[in-house]
């Protein structure tokens, strides 16, 4: 029967067995092999751990960065979705409360002329208050100049008990090219030392990225602005505008075209010889496109609703960046009436000159005609005793052409038109309509 019993192989008779000193020998230096093996195996292990916790770490690190990428690019994308300053405000208020720990915010634009501070968007009372105060105080422009978010203390009352509690302001200002032009500011409970670096720089980042944004919105918007102005100007102008392109084609016309019985709308890409039909202004139109030079020119209509209608053009190139004629543009203005009244002006300046001249006539030629009509007079009575052939009828001729004169006077005072008639030639003079006078 075999025995279950194991058997030691140190009860075993061993013919050869060694000395029991040698046994202890070696089973020592086993002993410390093993040893040595495990401090090496703990050596190795805590390497390991120290190497899992640093790509633990970096891992963490990366998720992080990934996270505030992804945060960033989530910013860009709701930036690029709106081209309102005010709801770029919002979305960098929505990015940033994901990193930063913060009671209130606001972002401040400079408003240089009235030195003052304009809020962006919805900003709280008193930290518009605070970021006013530290305007005034230079601090702001400091910060502007480290260009980097800083953290001051704030002492404020808040609350409905007026408790006073310390917070902190972040400051981070808003910087486009070299160009400042805000900061925004943050409310915080947290004390300066428990932001670290990288929340910092993301925050600064976000920012500056939100600066260029509202930066964009604003010029988009007074761009908008100024264009909607000038589109106005043009459109409500009383002058006919139009630009005509390098294939001849009218490319705009405000309505004020209408007025010589075309619409603006049916003209566009029409060929300006349908406004245009003469063939010096043609001529005209083509050395403004093809040479660039100005034009200044009189055009009167002769058929249409137009009709008799004076008009002064004035033509001029429309060039690119570079300088090169892409079209011309044209301003014309409906000077018959100017030149109706500009005609009565001058009619009437001719009117006044010529009264100051009969005034003058009045005065140096019935002066004279008095004294000699006064010695015809004495003559007459006198010439009975003169003895001298037809005394008495010369008299009466220098009697007759003295009166005549003084007639002649009369007649210029009362004319209130001038009318002149051919005299000699291309020579004229006042007509005094002696006919009607002497059929009266």
């Amino acid at each position: 029967m075999v025995s279950d019993e194991p058997i030691n192989p140190y009860n075993a008779p061993n013919p050869r067995q060694r000395p029991r000193s040698d046994f202890d020998s070696k089973i020592a230096v086993l002993v410390e092999s093993f040893e040595k093996r495990i401090r090496k195996l703990r050596s190795h292990i805590n390497e390991l751990e120290v190497r899992i916790g640093d790509l633990q770490t970096a891992k963490e690190n990366d998720r992080a960065s990934f996270d505030e990428f992804l945060g960033l690019q989530e910013l860009s994308e709701m930036i690029r979705a709106t081209s309102d300053p005010e709801k770029v405000v919002e979305a960098l208020f929505q990015i940033v409360q994901k990193y930063i720990a913060y009671d209130q915010i606001g972002v401040y634009l400079f408003d240089v002329r009235n030195g003052e501070l304009e809020p962006l968007g919805s900003a709280p009372a008193k930290l518009t208050q605070a970021a006013q105060s530290q305007y005034d105080e230079g601090i702001l422009d400091w910060v502007v100049s480290e260009r980097r978010p800083v953290v001051i203390p704030w002492t404020e009352s808040f609350g409905r008990d007026a408790d006073y509690m310390r917070k902190h302001l972040i400051v981070v200002p808003l910087i486009v090219g070299d160009h400042p032009t805000g900061v925004a500011l943050l409310a915080t409970s947290k004390e300066p030392d428990d932001f670290t670096p990288q929340e910092l720089k993301i925050l600064f980042f976000a920012i500056s990225h939100a600066a260029v944004a509202i930066q964009n919105s604003l010029t988009a918007k007074e761009v908008l602005k100024t264009k909607e102005f000038l589109s106005s100007l043009l459109e409500n102008a009383g002058d006919i505008i139009f630009s005509i392109d390098m294939n001849d084609r009218f490319s705009y016309l405000n309505p004020g075209i209408e007025d010589l019985g075309f619409q603006k709308d049916e003209l566009i890409n029409q060929h300006f010889r349908t406004v245009f039909k003469r063939p010096d202004t043609g001529r005209r139109i083509q050395s403004t496109l093809h040479h660039g030079s100005k034009q200044v020119f009189d055009l009167e209509f002769s058929s249409g609703v137009a009709r008799n209608q004076r008009f002064t053009i004035s033509l001029v190139p429309i060039k690119d960046r570079d300088g090169k004629t892409t079209g011309a543009l044209g301003i014309m203005r409906n000077v018959t009436e100017i030149n109706r009244l500009q005609r009565k002006l001058l009619e009437s300046e001719r009117l006044a000159a010529y009264t100051q001249t009969v005034i003058t006539l009045n005065h140096e030629i019935n002066n004279p005609l008095t004294t000699v009509l006064g010695n015809v007079y004495l003559l007459e009575k006198e010439s009975a005793e003169i003895d001298y052939p037809n005394f008495a009828k010369r008299l009466k001729v220098i009697q007759d052409n003295c009166m005549r004169i003084q007639q002649v006077i009369k007649k210029l005072e009362r004319i209130d038109e001038l009318k002149t008639v051919s005299y000699l030639g291309d020579t004229k003079m006042v007509d005094l309509d002696d006919d009607k006078d002497e059929s009266k």
